[in-house]
C-alpha cells in the first residue's frame, strides 16, 4: 500500500470543487492508490474493490467518472495489453512525495513511448500543455478562492 502526503490545496481546486460526493470520494480513492508516478489500474471492479467497496457505486457510475475526469484533463486512460489503466495529470502537484519507487507501469510507459514515436499515442508535448492546461485551471481556482476570501464582510 502506498503512502501518500496530500496537498490541501486539492481542496480549492476548480476540477476538484464542484464534484459531487461520490466523485470526490472516487477521486481521492485514485490518487490514494496509484503508484508513485500517477499510475493506476483502471478496470472498473478493481476501483470499486479498492475504493469503495461498502458504497452504492456502480461501475457504470465509475466510468461515467471516469469520462468527467479525462474530460477535464485531469487523467489520461490507457489500454495495453488488455489490461486499462490510467495517469493522473496533475499528480506531481497534489502529491508531496520526493523520492518516488519502483512503477510497474513503467513498461507500459515504455510501450507507450515507442507507439508515440509510431504516431498512435499522444506526444510528450501534447500530454505537457494539457498538464499545462489543468495547473491554470488550478491556479484560475485558487485566485477566485483569494479574492472571495478578501471581499467578504
Amino acid at each position: 500500500m502506498s503512502k501518500r502526503l496530500v496537498d490541501s490545496s486539492i481542496l480549492v481546486s476548480p476540477d476538484f470543487l464542484d464534484l459531487g460526493l461520490k466523485e470526490r470520494w472516487l477521486w481521492l480513492g485514485i490518487l490514494l492508490i496509484s503508484d508513485d508516478y500517477g499510475w493506476c489500474n483502471a478496470e472498473n471492479r478493481f476501483l470499486k474493490a479498492r475504493i469503495a467497496p461498502s458504497l452504492r457505486m456502480s461501475e457504470a457510475f465509475i466510468d461515467a467518472s471516469l469520462d468527467t475526469f479525462a474530460a477535464r484533463s485531469m487523467i489520461i486512460r490507457r489500454t495495453f495489453g488488455g489490461s486499462k489503466c490510467l495517469q493522473l495529470l496533475n499528480f506531481s502537484f497534489f502529491n508531496k512525495l520526493k523520492r518516488r519507487r519502483f512503477s510497474k507501469y513503467n513498461e507500459l510507459e515504455k510501450r507507450r513511448e515507442e507507439k508515440e514515436r509510431e504516431g498512435d499515442v499522444l506526444s510528450n508535448e501534447d500530454l505537457k500543455s494539457l498538464t499545462r492546461a489543468a495547473m491554470a485551471n488550478l491556479e484560475a481556482g485558487e485566485t477566485i478562492n483569494k479574492l472571495s476570501k478578501t471581499t467578504e464582510l
